[in-house]
């Protein structure tokens, strides 16, 4: 029943679109340009000023946000759309579901109707499919995310010929509770790939999610900065079948309603379908101020999502003025959040955060802190727990490295003193034979004079 209701009122939100392009139009809303130069922000929220820090393999934990934004945005609301089309369902090239089998396309069976056969001739692995790997990505970047500062939401789309049901569906609300959305992804793969490929469909609904009109599921926030990501791997084949011009045409439409609304729409067209036609997912990023990112192969999407950032901080650095040594592990989120940790000298340690936006704006932030040993490391709440944990993985991965390559190097070095050993022994013993052979030679010569 839950979904019946969404449906119906997202049928209704669509309907109501029209009125939200022609009243953002006629309000002509504030563009960031408009505002002027970006505010920089930048914090540190942990350790605070002044406190006794404890140590975490000889290192201290240090969290903040460097952030460029407009206005009063210190939020985010991050709405993934993602296609769920019939084509997702091809092998991505990577081993998604880590079972140790890399799904391939298999051969569809001899039969007599040609559709019939491609439905059951299309993957020898679904947990490797296209779709599987967006869903990889989504997860990839919701472990970057702060659920104190950003909410997610999630949308699915596709498409048939009944103009009765939605094309689009709502999955998640905007939401600060991470677990949800992961279980919304869990569900778009259960679902599994289905029907064509309403673009259009998607950023409306998107669209009506990120404003929080009447009829969204998700409920409006003043400030926040939203952002679409839409994910596709082919091109727009509805609402009309046999218009692809039209169809092209109506998403760079969507796109400039929800451009409108000051949402930023950032595209990845995934897999050569989409970027032999990408011209609509990169006007619909144009429209909208967003970035368009190419991804010729599905295999790279979690690696891209890794590096993804809406924070518009161009250089970023983090040091210990005290020893004037960078920090050893440092991890930036999409949201403009970020942790460290850096290694402190016993006693007083000044550390100095630095950060320049792509405008050039730049912010400096110093902290002094009191490192000791026998101190206990800082509170932290979980989100800020999981973080550091992530960069203590990254410490042991290259501790491990490091005890890896010293014993390659002795491994090596054994490996060259015994072949020195071994040549030497090689010429010793020829040595020794050509004096045998002389001796043997002389020993023969007297043999024959007698």
């Amino acid at each position: 029943m839950k979904n019946v209701v969404r449906r119906v009122s997202i049928c209704i939100a669509l309907g109501l679109l029209g009125l939200l392009s022609v009243g953002a139009r006629a309000a002509d809303p504030i563009t960031a340009k408009a505002q002027g130069r970006p505010r920089l922000q930048l914090s540190i929220d942990t350790p605070e000023q002044g406190a006794v820090v404890g140590s975490i393999g000889g290192m201290a934990f240090l969290s903040g946000k460097a952030l460029a934004h407009f206005g009063e945005f210190q939020t985010f609301d991050i709405m993934f759309v993602v296609d769920t089309s019939s084509s997702t369902e091809a092998p991505s090239g990577a081993d998604v579901d880590g079972d140790g089998e890399i799904g391939v396309r298999k051969e569809p069976p001899l039969l007599p109707i040609p559709l019939l056969a491609s439905l059951l001739g299309s993957n020898s692995d679904t947990g490797d499919s296209v779709l599987a790997a967006e869903v990889a990505a989504m997860q990839t970047l919701l472990d970057q995310l702060d659920p104190r500062t950003t909410r997610v939401g999630l949308i699915g789309f596709s498409g048939d010929a009944d103009a009765l049901t939605p094309d689009a569906e709502t999955y998640v609300e905007l939401t600060s509770e991470f677990q949800k959305v992961r279980r919304g992804l869990d569900g778009i793969l259960s679902s599994g790939p289905r029907g064509k490929t309403n673009m259009m469909a998607g950023v409306r609904v998107g669209t009506v999610e990120l404003i929080g009109s009447q009829t969204a599921f998700s409920t409006k926030r003043e400030g926040a900065r939203r952002i679409m990501i839409f994910l596709t791997d082919g091109i727009p084949t509805l609402p009309f079948e046999n218009s692809s011009h039209q169809n092209r045409r109506l998403a760079v439409e969507a796109a400039k309603v929800a451009s409108n609304a000051q949402i930023r729409i950032d595209t990845y067209a995934i897999g050569p379908e989409a970027l032999d036609r990408p011209d609509v997912v990169i006007d619909m990023a144009g429209v909208s101020s967003g970035i368009f990112t190419p991804v010729r192969d599905p295999r790279d999407l979690s690696t891209i999502f890794e590096d993804v950032s809406f924070s518009d901080i161009e250089e970023f650095r983090i040091k210990n003025k005290t020893t004037n040594a960078p920090a050893d592990y440092l991890l930036r989120n999409a949201d403009g959040t970020f942790s460290a940790l850096i290694k402190m000298n016993e006693g007083m340690n000044e550390v100095e955060v630095y950060a320049r936006s792509t405008d050039g704006t730049e912010g400096t932030r110093n902290l002094k802190v009191r490192f000791l040993e026998s101190a206990e490391p800082q509170a932290l709440d979980p989100a800020l727990v999981t973080q550091r944990n992530r960069l203590m993985e990254n410490a042991l991965m290259d501790l491990k490295r490091e005890r890896l390559e010293i014993e390659t190097e002795r491994d090596e070095k054994a490996r060259k003193d015994l072949k020195l050993k071994i040549e030497e022994e090689r010429a010793s013993a020829q040595e020794r034979a050509r004096k045998v052979r002389i001796e043997t030679e002389e020993d023969d010569d007297k043999v024959r004079e007698e």
